[in-house]
């Protein structure tokens, strides 16, 4: 069980990481819009990864996978805590609503990216 907490805690540290560097070299730039693209592309990475997870057969590795990546990388790049943050500002509200539509949305276009030519079938 303690490896499975390290897989997830050095992939957030890794997803956190990116994030941050996304925002020192885009923040300027893009301004509030930045942490909602952030959430969008990391839902739809996420789909992605639950529909080829979903393809695969059970097996520890896959497995230690899906915590490394989904929970540990992607779930430290998202940052659904920022967006709140962002959103308490009413003139800002729209932002979180629009956001978590459009992640829902990535994340089912992800799965069904991530789930291929065997979910068609």
């Amino acid at each position: 069980m303690w490896g499975e907490v390290v897989l997830v805690a050095v992939g957030g540290a890794i997803g956190t990481a990116a994030r941050a560097g996304l925002t020192l070299a885009l923040g300027d730039d893009l301004g509030p819009a930045l942490v909602p693209l952030i959430n969008v592309a990391g839902a739809f990475a996420i789909g992605i990864l639950f529909g080829w997870r979903a393809r695969m057969p059970e097996s520890s590795r896959a497995q230690r996978a899906q915590l490394f990546l989904g929970t540990g990388v992607l779930g430290g790049f998202t940052t659904y805590s920022a967006l709140a943050v962002e959103s308490t500002d009413l003139a800002l509200l729209w932002w979180g609503v629009a956001t978590v539509i459009v992640g829902t949305a990535a994340a089912w276009a992800g799965v069904w990216l991530g789930r291929g030519k065997r979910a068609a079938r």
